[in-house]
């Protein structure tokens, strides 16, 4: 019968996943997933934890927030994968070799997806509803976005799903908004994820959702830690200086070691052979010697993780508050500097921008001008950032603009999408 058989939505993100079940009536609750400790959480990081095989023990591969610890016992040993859906749109990325062992991306995401499954309090079945940005983060043209969702479809037939539907994000987001209502609106479903913003002009009320029309910017809280990087971190580590070369005179410090940290998944990459050897050069003859000792003391130990920390931390921070302290603590490698709100809404004012050209955009196509939007519902972790929400509240005004589950609507949504 149609009832014993699980209506699941999967929000498989670029920072943080989630799964939700509906029943016949339409109505979703979000399947706890357990985390290291006891307990249980909503929903896990989007990341994977390699830990390198030892005297006849395998390779020992774990997903979200048991990798995150995993990691962190590891004390450098093992490799974190995070951002792993931004890959999917990418022909240059194909497969990468972890600890001898190549992996395709799609394997990648499928081990996720396996882990993901496995993690989940009942069984989920073949079908589900999998959320899609309207735009792939990397995706240049139709056929980058068609890549990635045969990417995507790939990895979810070799985790065990091979009946799915794909639906926009910020659609499923509508549809959670949806349940909430007895009345029609116009509403501006605006999903500020890790990797993308997606903006859709939907008509929802008690019946379900009508969409007008979508819009999408690979721009989002990856783009906005990275200005972080660039202003605050970067410069700690050496950026703009120089070294001093073997055969006389002077060098900048590459600029490419610090654009590599500004994707905290790319990090781990510079532990190479060879990159080490660059920076101890560079080191030989650093004229800012300590920034460059946190630079080698950062790739040496790979500290992606707990630098993504403490940004995250800041940003959380300055929600709340007009200045806070960065503090990364670790030794040989210590950051700390004041961040003023100013400050950030000013290094992501670029980001901003571009985001409010999609939001016009989305208006545009579905025939609507912010006067005709009764609701912006703000979803996904970005939309906590105040210049974003100052962002919405200056062109719809503060008074309709409503907020949710903010890392879980999208999974909800997408349930009850599997439902009806």
């Amino acid at each position: 019968m149609r009832s014993s058989i699980p209506a699941i939505g999967i929000d498989f993100g670029t920072t943080n996943s989630a799964i939700a079940v509906a029943g016949d009536g339409g109505g979703a609750r979000v399947l706890p997933l357990p985390r290291p400790g006891g307990g249980t959480v909503a929903y896990w990081r989007t990341v994977l934890c390699f830990e390198p095989a030892d005297d006849g023990v395998p390779m020992r591969t774990t997903a979200g927030a048991p990798a995150i610890a995993r990691y962190a016992e590891s004390e450098g040993v093992a490799r974190l994968l995070q951002s792993i859906k931004s890959h999917l749109a990418a022909a240059s990325f194909v497969d990468t070799v972890i600890f001898g062992r190549r992996f395709k991306v799609e394997e990648l995401v499928a081990t996720y997806l396996r882990a993901l499954r496995a993690a989940a309090p009942i069984e989920l079945g073949r079908r589900a509803v999998i959320g899609r940005p309207v735009r792939y983060w990397g995706a240049e043209t139709e056929a980058d976005d068609a890549r990635a969702v045969e990417r995507m479809r790939a990895a979810l037939a070799l985790a065990g799903f091979d009946e799915v539907t794909f639906a926009y994000e910020p659609v499923a987001a509508a549809h959670a908004y949806a349940s909430r209502l007895d009345h029609d609106e116009l509403v501006l479903i605006a999903d500020y994820g890790g990797g993308t913003s997606d903006f859709s002009v939907v008509e929802v009320g008690p019946a379900g959702a009508r969409v007008r029309a979508t819009s999408g910017v690979a721009l989002a809280g990856d783009a906005f830690d990275a200005r972080v990087v660039d202003a605050v971190i970067a410069p700690a580590l050496g950026k703009g200086s120089r070294y001093r070369v073997e055969m006389g005179g002077e060098a900048p410090v590459p600029a490419w070691l610090y654009n590599s940290l500004r994707r905290w998944h790319h990090l781990s990459m510079l532990k190479s052979a060879e990159t080490l050897r660059l920076l101890e050069r560079i080191a030989d003859g650093a004229l800012a010697p300590e920034a460059i000792a946190r630079l080698i003391r950062v790739v040496d130990e790979d500290l992606g993780l707990p630098l993504h920390g403490a940004v995250e931390a800041t940003k959380v921070a300055l929600s709340r508050e007009d200045v806070t302290r960065f503090d990364f603590a670790r030794p040989g490698a210590a950051i700390a500097a004041d961040v003023a709100r100013v400050a950030f809404d000013a290094w992501i004012a670029e980001e901003l921008e571009a985001i409010d050209q999609a939001i016009e955009a989305a208006l545009a196509r579905a025939g609507a001008s912010a006067h005709d939007v009764d609701r912006v519902f703000a979803t996904g972790g970005s939309s906590l950032v105040p210049a974003v929400r100052a962002r919405l509240a200056a062109r719809f005004g503060a008074g309709r603009i409503v907020g949710g589950e903010e890392l879980t609507s999208v999974a909800a949504g997408l349930a009850q999408m599997a439902a009806a």
